[in-house]
């Protein structure tokens, strides 16, 4: 208390230290304001807070531009996700002397032909079974009020409330998009950005990496290293849920069909189509799939079918996934779950597709600058090995064992 006193008395006096002097800036610090003594833990607590409020503004901020940019930022979002799926055809093409301006227009137009065919299976199949797919989960619904202890079930109303819905989704998507021209616009959009991407694949990710490691100050390997562990993990997790997806529909389905329950096709092609959203797609599968044998077969062949879906989308599904994602993801399903919802809550129905990867890739870039010593903490040398600190120079010091995975 008397330094404080004695030192703001100097400070004071003719021929004293200013403010500025002591405190390194013009506007003096909280501890040395006479009166106010304050522990180091409860500043740094202040600082921290408020810098997370300035992260929070700017990220408020970056998320405000990007709704008023979405009608560009969605087609070149999933165009970048297609590309980085699809370029490895474009590079087998050039490798069998195809130019790649040539094999980028045929590998697009080889997946518009293949999603159309599934699309036009799909629809037609359900189009085509609609009265009975329709009189099917009416009965369901029937049938669920009719069980003892169950509330009756007005099917009509539930009906009118699921068209109800689903129009509402529809028109929320519609009104996102702006219109069906912006639709149609964005469709557009995105196939130019998808033709150019894979035309000049290594162009792109070799000027991202450059431009990652010139804006963060860190070596152009980590900056590549990055850029590939982003394609590979968006690259490994659509592969998983398309192997996750065919093996939830064809177990599926194949209890449908030794159960007798009909519409085991439109159930096993609904159940590999909302595999592609992590757990709320599997709840939606399995409550269709619930319903119609509920009002086909009865509450015993329902509930078989209800234990069939719990087998594939649990059980089996988590023997599957390790192989499957292999070391894509590497997260806790619990983890899984938050990210997917809070995308969910916050982008719909892309954020809960894209809410894993991008959380995997995030977590694999920090660790990534970690090792590179972005942070302050140089990674753990191996035993026998020395690391040397970034140079000054601008040469590209070796970076942790980590990178060279």
């Amino acid at each position: 208390m008397a330094a404080s006193t004695t030192g703001g008395e100097a400070g004071n006096a003719p021929g004293g230290d200013s403010p500025a002097d002591r405190g390194g800036r013009g506007i003096p610090t909280v501890d040395r304001l006479p009166g106010v003594h304050l522990p180091d833990w409860f500043q740094t607590l202040g600082r921290a807070a408020w810098l997370l409020v300035g992260i929070a503004a700017l990220l408020a901020i970056a998320f405000l531009l990007l709704g008023l940019i979405s009608d560009l930022v969605i087609p070149l979002v999933f165009a970048a996700i297609l590309a980085a799926i699809f370029v490895p055809l474009v590079d087998r093409l050039e490798r069998w002397r195809l130019p790649r301006w040539l094999g980028a227009p045929l590998v697009v137009l080889l997946a518009i032909g293949v999603v159309s065919v599934i699309a036009w299976m799909v629809v037609a199949g359900l189009v085509g079974q609609g009265r009975e797919i329709l009189a099917r989960v009416t009965d369901g619904l029937q049938e669920t009020g009719s069980l003892p202890g169950m509330v009756q079930v007005d099917a009509e109303k539930v009906i009118r409330t699921l068209g109800q819905l689903v129009q509402v989704l529809v028109s929320g998507v519609l009104s996102g998009l702006g219109s069906v021209t912006v639709l149609i616009v964005g469709i557009v959009t995105g196939l130019f950005i998808l033709l150019f991407l894979m035309k000049d694949w290594r162009l792109v990710t070799d000027g991202t990496a450059r431009q990652i490691a010139a804006f963060l100050g860190i070596p152009d390997r980590v900056g590549r290293q990055i850029v590939a562990d982003t394609v590979h993990s968006f690259r490994g997790y659509a592969l998983g849920l398309t192997i996750v997806g065919l093996m939830n529909g064809l177990v599926v389905g194949l209890g449908a069909l030794l159960f007798g329950v009909p519409l085991a096709g439109p159930i096993a092609i609904v159940t590999f189509i909302t595999s592609y959203i992590p757990f709320f797609g599997a709840f939606f599968a399995g409550a269709f799939a619930v319903v119609i044998a509920l009002g086909a077969k009865g509450l015993s062949i329902a509930l078989a079918m209800l234990a069939i879906t719990l087998l594939a989308n649990n059980t089996l599904q988590n023997l599957l996934e390790p192989v499957a994602f292999g070391r894509t993801l590497r997260l806790h399903p619990l983890t899984v779950l938050l990210v997917t919802t809070a995308g969910t809550l916050l982008f719909g129905v892309l954020g809960a597709t894209l809410a894993a990867p991008v959380t995997a890739v995030t977590l694999r870039t920090v660790g990534l600058l970690g090792d590179a010593g972005l942070f302050g903490v140089p990674a753990p040398s191996p035993a026998g090995t020395t690391e040397s600190p970034l140079p000054q120079d601008g040469r590209e010091p070796s970076v942790g064992p980590a990178l060279a995975e």
